[in-house]
């Protein structure tokens, strides 16, 4: 694990819990986009982002393009004031959320590898994943 990206994720792991990168399906995202969640359709992506694991309507797809603009501009935020790359926030808030955010039955991806569901126990994180401690 190199220190900059320790930096990187302790940055994303602030973020995450200020809500500036973030937010919790019942705040920011419609019922439609929580629901997909719940069904499996619409999961969270290692790099950072919503993604679209199943068939779903327009207006969920809307909405998850809007959330993923959204993040990209915290993204963008705060990659600006820690001078690293946007794909670097992105990655390291992704493995936050992955460990974190991601509850049992929902849907995530790793990559471009095929969409899980996730169990009773942790995710298997990419190896660019920090853990606290």
């Amino acid at each position: 694990m190199t220190r900059k990206f320790l930096m990187i994720a302790a940055s994303a792991a602030v973020a995450l819990a200020t809500g500036l990168v973030m937010t919790s399906p019942a705040r920011a995202q419609s019922g439609a986009v929580a629901a997909a969640m719940s069904a499996g359709t619409v999961g969270e992506q290692a790099d950072g982002y919503l993604g679209i694991a199943g068939s779903v309507s327009d207006a969920v797809r809307q909405e998850v393009e809007s959330i993923n603009i959204k993040r990209r501009a915290a993204y963008t935020d705060l990659a600006g004031k820690r001078g690293v790359t946007v794909q670097d926030v992105a990655a390291a808030t992704g493995c936050q959320t992955l460990s974190s955010r991601v509850k049992p039955g929902q849907v995530y991806r790793i990559g471009a590898g095929a969409w899980q569901t996730k169990g009773p126990g942790p995710i298997a994180l990419p190896g660019y994943c920090a853990t606290a401690g």
